[in-house]
């Protein structure tokens, strides 16, 4: 899908295509690692009840377009290089059905001891092995939004490399 038309008005999807970001020598046998990463319609939608919705998630669930959650995902291509090249921290998540995720912000593990607890643009992801043709590993962003963080809260910080070298050498799916 290259676009999506809501209530008259065109918006341009194309920034969600599935890019590839190479890691330098973190691949096995100090091969490169190549990362596929692609991006879920809940980067752009909300849950909502059936006669509201605009589209249907990969489930069949009903999705309303949001416009903060759109506005959002216009960056997340360069966020997403950024987190696999300057190897951000990430932390285990749980979403509203109890699935797992991995979540990150946009803070570059430099500046990391000056987290401060609130409203935060979080990133939810999981990572599962690719066919290795054209990437290793496939880093699926699931969503990107407005969320409450405690920082405290978090007993474990992983390192991106650290997780996606996990995903390859363990060849399943993380968390």
């Amino acid at each position: 899908m290259n676009e999506i038309e809501i209530a008259g008005i065109k918006r341009e999807l194309r920034h969600l295509r599935e890019v590839i970001v190479t890691v330098l020598d973190k691949g096995k046998d100090g091969a490169d690692l190549r990362v596929a990463i692609s991006f879920g319609l809940h980067t752009i939608s909300t849950g909502c009840d059936h006669g509201q919705h605009y589209m249907f998630d990969k489930n069949g669930k009903p999705r309303l377009f949001n416009e903060d959650r759109y506005a959002l995902s216009l960056g997340l291509p360069e966020l997403a290089h950024r987190m696999i090249e300057q190897n951000y921290f990430s932390w285990e998540s749980a979403d509203r059905n109890r699935a797992m995720n991995f979540a990150v912000i946009d803070v570059a593990p430099g500046r990391i001891h000056r987290l401060v607890d609130g409203i935060h643009q979080v990133v939810f992801f999981y990572l599962y092995p690719a066919s290795a043709i054209t990437a290793d590993v496939n880093l699926v962003i699931t969503s990107c939004h407005s969320r409450e963080v405690a920082f405290s809260r978090i007993k474990r910080r992983f390192n991106i490399h650290t997780l996606l070298r996990k995903c390859l050498y363990e060849a399943k799916r993380i968390p």
